[in-house]
């Protein structure tokens, strides 16, 4: 029955609209998809320059009390930090760093005698922006946050 309609050339309905919502649900996802990529791509480079930055920084050693053997009797050895060439030097590097023309902010600096941890943001948009949807949080890369966390070297 349903043969001799489709060779009659009676036919009730298109799949016109069917096919334009797969075309439409097919770019959506391969927006979103690129998207992501683009993120974690960003947020890897990101977690790069900042480990690159507190490896350099972790290397401020404080003599004084390096020399007076501050941890002697702690069976973990470490080389105690200068705290405040740490910190200068982990800002003067990323303050020199660029990513994707964007300028890298720290948000979270912290060094104790032993450890240097930090957190660095940077802000942006996403590579394609989704034309039918005005949404700010899918067009919209906001704070993409990468944390770090050094122990001194051991000697």
């Amino acid at each position: 029955m349903a043969i001799a309609k489709i060779i009659s050339g009676k036919s009730r309905g298109s799949l016109i609209p069917l096919s334009f919502g797969f075309f439409l649900l097919a770019m959506t996802l391969t927006f979103i998809s690129i998207n992501v990529a683009s993120a974690y791509s960003v947020k890897k480079q990101l977690t790069n320059l900042a480990e690159g930055a507190i490896n350099k920084s972790a290397q401020s050693i404080n003599p004084l009390a390096y020399y007076a053997e501050v941890n002697r009797f702690s069976r973990d050895k470490r080389v105690p930090l200068d705290c405040i060439a740490a910190q200068a030097k982990f800002y003067q590097l990323i303050n020199q760093l660029r990513l994707h023309e964007k300028q890298i902010k720290v948000d979270h600096f912290k060094c104790e005698l032993y450890e240097v941890s930090a957190q660095v943001s940077i802000e942006g948009k996403m590579p394609i922006q989704i034309p039918f949807m005005e949404s700010v949080a899918l067009n919209t890369l906001i704070n993409l946050h990468s944390s770090w966390r050094k122990f001194g070297i051991h000697p």
